[in-house]
């Protein structure tokens, strides 16, 4: 497939010349597991006000899209191992089939954005795997979940275990998303999310981890060469029932004329009586670009944690009542334009989860946002999503 990048080529071609053995590969392969799921998402979206921002990415809509995913995991050969899995789309229905929306024309394309041949067929993961006790090293196309990368990467992403202490280095060429809620072909440059000065040099990150038991101490250096560097820590907590963690990230751009900034995330979580409850104050000082899609942001929207001078703070619950879990998270932030308007944005959100049967699950979510009436590019939200995973 074009998308792929010689990143991601290169590292199968190294995969397959190293289980080039005819015996080590049958065994490997006949040792491999197939999976595969369908699925239907469903989307609804009302705005008090339709907006233009962004080729008017904020509009209502309705739209309901399909996708059926298949994945094949090799058996270990030698530490090795090659884990695929596709992922192709298609639109049960939409409205405004005609309108321009902000990457294709009709609702489906707010979240499963339009190629320019109209691809709706991408890999979701692609990526050869060494792992020991002590070593993981993946290369190609996977998800990463660590401090500002998430969501799905092109990337090279080696964890490295010295007793107490993890190292953990990445490089990442491309970033987007591809899931059954989203498909945002991978991009080397998108929006503040990865380097925007050169985006053939990519993000590096190195991270260090030390477990003191009970407590953990973390420190990482992020940098997009030409463009900006994010450089923090984290102190953490967790007896189990109790846990608190602070966490400091500096942001400094390399073009001297613009601002620098910081964010700081104040979070702690108590369990009882079968809750979770999570408390997190987030500020964010002066300018702040990160990478990823935010990992603090935990969520809906949460559009405006990240903006100028913006304090947040947000209440989580978390409970499971048999099979059906559920989370409800309400949040304020407070921000300003850069200029000498204060706004106050205010969301909700409820998630539901259940079993329906033994292979199908249903995801439900509501999300309603409050904004303020005096930021003429906001305006009150009302969103509810399904999906139906059935997976074999």
């Amino acid at each position: 497939m074009k998308n792929l990048k010689l990143s991601l080529i290169a590292s199968l071609a190294i995969g397959v010349c190293t289980v080039s053995n005819a015996a080590s590969l049958e065994e490997a392969l006949t040792s491999g597991k197939v999976s595969a799921e369908f699925t239907a998402t469903y989307e609804n979206r009302a705005m008090d006000n339709e907006l233009t921002k962004w080729n008017n990415y904020y509009n209502d809509t309705s739209y309901s899209v399909g996708s059926f995913a298949l994945g094949y995991k090799t058996g270990v050969w030698n530490n090795l191992s090659l884990t695929a899995k596709f992922r192709a789309y298609t639109t049960l229905f939409e409205g405004g089939e005609n309108e321009t929306h902000y990457k294709g024309t009709g609702d489906a394309a707010e979240r499963f954005w339009e190629t320019g041949d109209n691809d709706d067929v991408d890999f979701e993961s692609l990526f050869i795997e060494y792992g020991t006790q002590d070593i993981s090293i993946k290369a190609g196309r996977q998800a990463l979940n660590t401090k500002w990368l998430n969501k799905t990467h092109d990337a090279i992403n080696a964890n490295f275990k010295f007793g107490a202490t993890n190292v953990e280095a990445i490089w990442t060429r491309r970033m987007g998303r591809v899931t059954s809620r989203d498909y945002r072909p991978l991009s080397a440059s998108d929006g503040v999310f990865l380097n925007k000065a050169d985006p053939s040099k990519g993000v590096y990150k190195l991270g260090l981890t030390h477990d003191l038991g009970e407590v953990d101490l973390m420190g990482f250096y992020l940098t997009a060469p030409d463009d900006r560097d994010l450089i923090g820590g984290q102190v953490a907590y967790d007896n189990g029932t109790f846990g608190a963690s602070a966490q400091y990230t500096a942001y400094k751009p390399d073009d001297s004329s613009l601002e620098d900034g910081s964010h700081t995330e104040l979070k702690a979580f108590y369990k009882f009586a079968g809750y979770t409850a999570t408390l997190a104050h987030l500020i964010t000082k002066d300018t702040f670009k990160h990478f990823g899609m935010g990992t603090t942001n935990a969520m809906e929207e949460g559009d405006k944690i990240y903006t100028h001078d913006a304090k947040t703070t947000y209440l989580k619950l978390n409970k499971s009542f048999g099979d059906l879990s559920a989370t409800l998270i309400t949040g304020m932030t407070d921000y300003d334009d850069g200029t000498v308007n204060d706004y106050t944005h205010k969301e909700t959100t409820l998630w539901l989860g259940y079993p329906v049967a033994k292979n199908l699950k249903a995801n439900l979510g509501y999300t309603f946002v409050d904004a303020d009436n005096a930021d003429t590019d906001e305006t009150d939200l009302n969103q509810l999503n399904l999906t139906l995973v059935y997976s074999f």
